[in-house]
């Protein structure tokens, strides 16, 4: 590993927008996503998200500045730093996967180290919506399904499911609805962490979600 970037940020959905950042700000990799309890009560989130990136060390620097700028403007940013030519013990820890735990995606590997990104041609955009409690997340999912078409590509349960992030699909129009009927019907409910639509995932955000779900309905049963 040439150099190994890190940006810390809270909640899950300011770390997906992060990656997808930096994956489109500089020729990096995004190798894993790591979490962790805020210290403190009165944080903007619950939930500590760490994004990993490895590339030259130009590249993963002008990465990190990109994630950074963003995550501060959205007053989520934490800490960041660049190691370069991280030692092996330090490359292996940078592989240490948190994510998918529930295993909604079947098919994800347990780790990312020479997991290559899919093709270019995904042609969707994906919405997302962080929300507190397992009710409220059911409540925001339904609404969001019902306003437009989109379909569920990914869900993360956190903190025993007092934090559960929904990760929908389909056209830009169609995510930006769902996205705001979801947080809309859910917020009386729980209370809403995080709602982003990113119009063109890049694809090293893409490797973390199975795509092929989206053309098999009968995924989401197995």
């Amino acid at each position: 590993m040439n150099a190994l970037g890190l940006i810390e940020v809270y909640s899950f959905t300011t770390a997906l927008c992060v990656a997808d950042l930096m994956a489109k700000s500089a020729d990096v990799k995004v190798i894993a996503f790591d979490r962790n309890r805020p210290f403190a009560p009165d944080a903007p989130a619950p939930l500590i998200m760490v994004v990993k990136v490895e590339g030259s060390v130009a590249a993963v620097k002008a990465a990190i500045e990109a994630g950074t700028e963003y995550a501060e403007n959205k007053g989520r940013y934490i800490v960041s730093h660049i190691i370069a030519r991280p030692d092996d013990s330090t490359e292996k820890m940078a592989y240490l996967m948190d994510i998918n735990k529930d295993k909604f995606n079947k098919k994800f590997p347990k780790t990312m180290k020479g997991f290559e990104a899919p093709e270019a041609g995904f042609g969707k955009s994906i919405g997302i919506l962080e929300i507190s409690g397992f009710t409220a997340s059911v409540v925001g999912l339904d609404a969001m399904c019902k306003a437009a078409d989109v379909r569920l590509l990914h869900k993360e349960e956190r903190l025993g499911g007092r934090l559960v992030t929904l990760v929908v699909a389909g056209s830009v129009s169609a995510v930006k609805a769902a996205i705001e009927h979801g947080s809309a019907a859910a917020s009386p409910v729980g209370e809403v962490y995080g709602t982003e639509c990113i119009a063109s995932p890049h694809s090293e955000l893409l490797k973390f979600f199975d795509l092929s779900i989206l053309n098999d309905p009968s995924d989401e049963e197995k």
